[in-house]
């Protein structure tokens, strides 16, 4: 757990609500309001640099079985049983969080509520005891939920005894426990995605001059929303190149670039900003230049990271953000993005461009879409992002693929495998300008809009529209992966194309040393 430098707590807007009607009674005041108290069941989701907890239910209790002494609450063994069978019918890596009701700050959710020393002191013993029940790397964690929504969750970790005479060392026993308190605090639901820091100050130095024109339309809170946010993005092509520029610009705090191609020729009428010199550099080196130049927020930070999203080692570094944003073409990233959306309660914002040209008219059809996956959302494969079939061909050899497929073979030539789709600038930035919009909407409520699914611009007859779907198919199993984390199988595999590039580049280096 120490390798992780964040703890973030995750739940979504309707447990929220679940968890203060359990907790709290609308006509109740402090200090005359009893102690109330709950537990959950928590599963673990591990990024890089970040480990994320997540609530997945609320385990029901029956009258009696959580009391207010007086002196701190007590939970009857009936109703640890009750949660521990509930686990036990669960995927590994299931845990359990101790939760109870806390009469801490008021107003707005920017500060946790502390705990007092009998918070700390029973929390401690009872979760030493829960861990003895539970499978050794369960995750079992307190947490204390204000009238106003403010969450402190504490993770605990005992090292787990292997044979009698460590069960019997204070090396193992109860105060050997580490712990980690969550520094932020995710709320996740089909309208407003609320994001809180608290491991960084209240208030955050703004670049007034930078966002001026902005600070009209949502405020210094707006702002603060925005640089506070770590935004991943998929792909750095035509639309994901812009799209690293335009968050920049508008003051996104930390941005995390995913892309394992390089800059090539046939790129430079696209890849807004990117300089003939780069041609052969890794895409994600040109676009963090790009991304330091233009950013607005005080201490911007951009990670650059050259992995494929469809790998295991590109994706968990997608495990760190708040929210993704998908310009990846591949349907397989497609794919794993869509279950990442659902598992680990991550909204992906994805889009793209479908041009074709007719052979003999020369008529150019097709279609800008952007759409939205997540908890209270469609999915991107029943709004049509992509097909479990094309999930699984771009799976295969790149000669075996569709008209996308192509390697770069070395750092100043490009070998096309098959012919490149069609791709134009001024379609990338219809689809970069209405994934931000979408990504603004979801962070500030700017601009409203009570549409789901997807927003289709119809190239022929020039209207932007939304598409049919607004939910998704009754047999579609994702809403019921919600906050499943690690222990959801995401659909990871060998990138292909990345597999060539990276067996290329090896090649390349043994002939050198030749």
């Amino acid at each position: 757990m120490n390798k992780y430098q964040e703890l973030q707590w995750v739940i979504t807007k309707k447990l929220q609500q679940e968890a203060l009607s359990t907790l709290f009674r609308p006509d109740e005041r402090y200090p005359f309001a009893p102690e109330r108290g709950f537990l959950g069941i928590i599963h673990p989701g591990n990024g890089v640099s970040r480990r994320t907890l997540m609530l997945r239910q609320i385990v029901p209790q029956k009258e009696g079985w959580v009391n207010d002494s007086g002196n701190g609450l007590s939970f009857d063994p009936q109703y640890f049983s009750s949660a521990l069978d509930i686990v036990s019918n669960l995927s590994s890596g299931a845990g359990i969080v101790i939760v109870h009701s806390h009469f801490g700050p008021s107003g707005p959710i920017k500060e946790q509520p502390k705990p007092s020393k009998p918070d700390l002191y029973h929390e401690h013993r009872l979760l030493f005891q829960l861990t003895r029940a539970l499978t050794e790397n369960a995750p079992v964690a307190s947490g204390i939920l204000a009238p106003n929504g403010a969450w402190r969750i504490r993770e605990y970790h005992w090292p787990r005894p292997h044979s009698v005479r460590e069960a019997n060392s204070r090396k193992f026993g109860i105060d050997a426990a580490a712990f980690n308190d969550a520094a932020s605090l995710r709320i996740v639901s089909n309208d407003i995605l609320e994001v809180y820091r608290y491991d960084r100050p209240l208030r955050v130095e703004l670049n007034a001059k930078a966002v001026d024109s902005t600070l009209r339309l949502w405020g210094e809170g707006g702002q603060e929303i925005l640089s506070r946010i770590r935004v991943g993005i998929a792909g750095l092509g035509g639309v994901g190149s812009i799209l690293t520029e335009f968050l920049a610009r508008l003051g996104v705090g930390e941005l995390v670039l995913v892309d394992f191609d390089v800059v090539s020729e046939e790129n430079l009428n696209r890849l807004v900003g990117a300089r003939r010199k780069e041609v052969g550099k890794p895409k994600v080196r040109y676009a963090a230049r790009i991304a330091k130049a233009a950013a607005t927020a005080k201490n911007f930070i951009v990670r650059p990271i050259r992995e494929s999203v469809a790998e295991w080692d590109g994706l968990r570094h997608l495990l760190d953000v708040d929210i993704l944003m998908n310009a990846a073409d591949s349907p397989f990233a497609r794919q794993v993005l869509d279950h990442v959306a659902y598992a680990y309660a991550i909204p992906v914002i994805d889009g793209g461009t479908i041009l074709l040209v007719e052979s003999k008219s020369g008529k150019v059809i097709g279609k800008s879409q952007v759409g939205k996956g997540g908890p209270g959302e469609p999915c991107l494969e029943c709004c049509g992002a992509y097909t479990q079939e094309d999930a699984t061909m771009a799976r295969e050899e790149p000669s075996m693929q569709g008209p996308d497929a192509y390697v770069q073979t070395d750092k100043y030539s490009t070998e096309e495998l098959l012919p490149r789709a069609p791709s134009v600038i001024s379609f990338n930035g219809l689809v970069a300008s209405l994934m931000v919009q979408r990504m603004l909407s979801t962070l500030l409520g700017f601009p409203p809009h009570d549409k789901h699914g997807q927003q289709r611009y119809y190239i022929e007859e020039g209207i932007l529209d939304w598409g049919p779907i607004e939910q998704c198919k009754e047999d579609c199993p994702k809403h019921d992966w919600i906050g499943l984390g690690d222990s959801h199988p995401v659909p990871v595999g060998i990138d292909p194309i990345w597999k060539q590039m990276r067996e290329s580049f090896t090649s390349q280096k043994r002939q050198k040393k030749k």
